[in-house]
């Protein structure tokens, strides 16, 4: 294995010793040295990669992004363009509930928030921030989505609402299904993605 792949692999080996804990333990309940005896590391191998534990933190964005890709990759990419958006916001919102915990997923925001970073959040970069758009525009293109309003806008409306349906999961304790909701807020502003009547 070349050294370069190496230290990939300890990167991504970090990163999943600390997604375990912070599910297992709790983010704050989850400290440097629990997740550098998880991974099988040192100090010096975490601090290569990592400055302190929210900057870990921030990187599981790329975590998610992973598993998004793999149910895209199961995708029947010839559905209706509203349907695929739909099938996909359902996944996340099913996924989020059943792998993060509301205070996880706090956690991950009020890092963000607090680090006054988007590096990770909305990187125009992200896999999921790309797809979304992608799908967006191959629908504007079928004339299943309006095309009157640019695929850059029309994607950061589903994007807030989606983000916004999540934090309201947060506030509430996770006191309703997260999917459920997410599924049933999308009738909604499906209808504003719907190519208009001109006539």
């Amino acid at each position: 294995m070349k050294k370069n792949e190496k230290k990939d692999n300890l990167r991504q080996t970090i990163m999943d010793a600390a997604w375990e804990l912070f599910y297992e333990k709790g983010y704050e309940n989850t400290t440097v040295n629990d997740i550098i005896k998880r991974a099988g590391t040192s100090k010096g191998g975490f601090y290569y990669y990592f400055k302190a534990k929210d900057e870990l933190l921030n990187s599981l964005y790329a975590f998610f992004d992973r598993e998004y890709e793999k149910f895209y990759a199961t995708m029947d990419k010839n559905l209706n363009s509203l349907l695929q958006l739909r099938l996909l916001g359902q996944y996340v919102s099913y996924f989020i509930e059943g792998n993060v915990s509301p205070e996880f997923l706090c956690a991950l925001y009020k890092s963000q928030l607090s680090n006054q970073t988007q590096e990770h959040f909305l990187s125009p970069d992200r896999f999921y921030i790309k797809l979304v758009k992608k799908i967006i525009s191959e629908g504007q293109e079928k004339g299943e989505i309006r095309d009157d309003i640019p695929v850059e806008t029309l994607a950061h409306h589903v994007l807030a609402i989606e983000r916004g349906i999540f934090i309201d999961w947060c506030v509430q304790a996770g006191s309703f299904s997260l999917g459920y909701f997410g599924a049933q807020s999308f009738e909604f502003y499906s209808e504003f993605l719907k190519p208009q009547n001109t006539n």
